[in-house]
């Protein structure tokens, strides 16, 4: 972790996005426990990288995953790349709709 692309594709990684494949938003807001406890290496990245990310402890999860997918956009545009998303929707047995997000990271050659 001694160059800024290491630190980045290293979140990357554990958050499950540097693997190619889509990722549940349920997976990735499980892994930001990673990013609490590695905050400090999250430190070395310029503040528009790095962003506030005071809600990444928060208990309220609507909060704490728009603090994380806004620091996986901000990291995938340090590696001239875009996190994109994909919404499936769900239909359950009382009728109702539920929106299940994936998100993917690509990467411009």
């Amino acid at each position: 972790m001694t160059t800024q692309p290491t630190v980045i594709e290293e979140i990357l990684e554990q958050l499950g996005l540097l693997s190619g494949d889509w990722q549940d938003l349920d997976v990735i807001d499980a892994s930001c426990g990673f990013v609490v406890s590695n905050i400090d290496s999250l430190a070395k990245l310029p503040k528009s990288v790095r962003g506030d990310l005071t809600l990444l402890t928060s208990d309220v999860a609507l909060f704490r995953r728009k603090t994380l997918m806004g620091l996986c956009r901000r990291l995938a545009r340090e590696l001239q790349g875009a996190i994109i998303r994909r919404r499936k929707q769900i239909r359950q047995k009382n009728g109702k709709t539920v929106s299940r997000y994936s998100y993917k990271l690509i990467v411009g050659k």
